[in-house]
């Protein structure tokens, strides 16, 4: 159950400098159907701040427990405001990887299904600056 590797549209998304963020998406496979925690065996992240001298250093990483992250029911609580559909996947990122305002991040979900059958999910973040203290 391979979700297309196919990026159709980069997301786009914006936060406050050192503030967390929860992102939201409705994941399908390639058979159209929804990911499920039982078709998924592993979600890695990676968050890259494409603005640094090393863009392609990794400002964070993580391992993501399945079960935190991936839901068997469409959600559709106060977060959501895509539609009345919702979303199966939500990962809270810390506050500590956005750090720098004026800057892009781009954020990089790789799942593995049970098959092990891999696919990615990239976001772009743009961290709008503070300027007060």
């Amino acid at each position: 159950m391979a979700a297309s590797n196919v990026i159709q549209r980069m997301h786009q998304f914006s936060v406050l400098e050192d503030s967390s963020v929860s992102l939201m998406f409705r994941v399908l496979g390639d058979d159209a159907q929804a990911i499920t925690q039982a078709t998924i065996a592993s979600v890695t992240f990676a968050a890259y701040d494409l603005d640094a001298t090393t863009p392609t250093s990794a400002v964070s990483t993580a391992t993501l427990t399945v079960s935190d992250v991936v839901f068997d029911t469409y959600q559709t609580d106060d977060r959501w405001h895509a539609d009345a559909t919702g979303y199966n996947f939500r990962h809270d990122i810390a506050a500590s990887v956005f750090v720098t305002g004026g800057h892009t991040y781009q954020v990089e979900y790789k799942f593995t299904a049970d098959g092990g059958e891999v696919f990615h999910i990239l976001g772009r973040v743009q961290a709008a600056p503070i300027m007060t203290s």
